[in-house]
């Protein structure tokens, strides 16, 4: 039995019983590779089947919208209840369903009815004591890090805030607001985000439209077993097979891969049952495009744009995609943006010199100063994975090998979560055969943005 299969055997149980910190920011492989220094700063890695191993990997995926929370329906019912005010729930919900419909690692979400216009809502209730056990992990880690890794206790501080707002469903209510009247305005009913019901709404509890779907990965991988079984293939092996070939570009000539790389994704795709109405890179493309558009036009958006948060909407709203989970939005300054803008840009030209000059001047920091390395792990974060920036290395491998050659020393907090929300969406489309570069996508509105402000780059 392989060590880490055998090292694997009793950690599920041992880390979920832990709950609080370990909870809330998963396995620490998939989400901040131990890769030295700048292992803290990594974005997540749960949608990256070639970088840790699948025991690790499927656990760390399930653990995004199926995290075990103490909290059973009742339970649930009696924290809604003393939040609002109320005598019972009922007074308020009826259809309270018995299981919850979606778990995160702080709380769980039920589905109910509105008792007084009878639309379905769907109600984020918080664990009570999930904040303390939180801060309390938080402390403990501080206090280890000061200890064996003082150059990392920035990090930690840097991690503690940004799950601040996660405890605050106040907060983030009014982030979901801002954010879906942003993004209304240029999508319409083709981007979905929740409405919320302030008067149903406190600091431990979220009332919130439901929307009838499933999780993007989900409906996909669905879609792909069906035609797997159609076609008598294993399914677990039919989609190994094709998502794999498809990511390393093993179906065709390497030289074709570039311009026939979305067509051959798309084919495998029109081959699954019932995805002839999901033009998936459009989708993914999609994705990208909001998100850029929250960073340079608004100045506010979602760092947490994960799999989980993705849906494939049915009914009446079948032609939207739903995004839900506002709980890590931040605001950028102009200043911030203007810089961010010029660094997209510079990217796009593919500009070693400027690149690394831009992200020295937003204040990043190496051991070395090597400009080489340094513009190829900015571009990996932000841009692009491809082969002549990974040298055909695995992810892995590259990041090891930069970390060796000129770690990381020190990073503004507001250009790692823009990196983290790039590096989240470009990976949930490689897990399909995708591979976008961000500054096909964000390079417009970071010209607008410059244009706008008067600024000539």
């Amino acid at each position: 039995m392989p060590l880490q299969q055998r090292q694997w055997l009793d950690m599920p149980d041992s880390l979920l019983k832990k709950g609080g910190c370990i909870a809330a920011i998963g396995v620490p492989t998939p989400e901040r590779p131990k890769c030295g220094r700048g292992g803290l700063a990594a974005p997540r890695f749960d949608r990256r089947d070639d970088y840790v191993p699948k025991q690790y990997l499927d656990w760390a995926k399930k653990l995004q919208a199926e995290a075990p929370v103490a909290l059973d329906a009742e339970s649930a019912k009696r924290c809604v209840a003393k939040e609002l005010g109320l005598g019972r729930v009922e007074e308020a919900f009826k259809d309270w369903s018995s299981k919850p419909i979606g778990s995160a690692s702080i709380g769980q979400v039920y589905k109910a009815r509105l008792r007084s216009t009878g639309e379905d809502v769907a109600i984020k209730v918080q664990m009570p004591g999930a904040e303390r056990l939180f801060r309390v992990d938080i402390r403990t880690l501080k206090i280890f890090t000061r200890l064996a890794f003082p150059w990392a206790v920035d990090h930690i501080s840097e991690l503690e805030k940004m799950f601040e707002s996660e405890f605050d469903y106040t907060l983030e209510r009014e982030n979901m607001e801002k954010v879906r009247t942003n993004v209304a305005q240029r999508w319409g009913d083709r981007v979905i985000i929740p409405k919320t019901f302030p008067e149903l709404c406190t600091r431990r509890v979220l009332c919130m439209q439901f929307l009838d779907g499933e999780k993007l990965v989900d409906g996909m991988l669905r879609r792909v077993r069906s035609a797997a079984m159609q076609a008598g293939r294993d399914p677990d092996e039919f989609l190994s097979h094709h998502l794999e070939a498809l990511r390393t570009g093993k179906l065709m000539p390497r030289t074709a891969r570039s311009a026939r790389w979305r067509a051959s994704v798309w084919k495998m795709m029109q081959r699954v049952r019932g995805a002839d109405d999901i033009n998936l890179p459009a989708l993914m493309e999609q994705l990208m495009r909001i998100h850029g558009e929250q960073v340079f036009v608004d100045g506010l958006f979602n760092a947490d744009p994960h799999p989980g948060n993705v849906m494939l909407l049915h009914g009446a709203q079948s032609d939207g995609v739903g995004l839900i989970d506002f709980g890590q939005v931040k605001e950028l300054s102009l200043d911030f943006r203007v810089q961010l803008a010029k660094l997209i840009i510079a990217l796009s030209r593919r500009d070693e010199a400027e690149v690394v000059r831009l992200d020295k001047e937003m204040g990043s920091r190496t051991q070395l100063g090597k400009a080489d390395v340094r513009y190829r792990v900015v571009t990996f974060w932000l841009d692009r994975d491809t082969d002549d920036v990974t040298s055909g290395q695995s992810f892995h491998d590259f990041l090891a090998w930069a970390e060796e050659e000129d770690p990381l020393v020190e990073m503004p907090r507001d250009l790692h979560l823009v990196m983290r929300c790039s590096c989240m969406i470009r990976n949930l489309a490689l897990s399909f055969g995708i591979r976008l570069s961000t500054s096909d996508y964000w390079k417009p509105e970071a010209e607008a943005l410059l244009r706008k402000h008067g600024v000539e780059y």
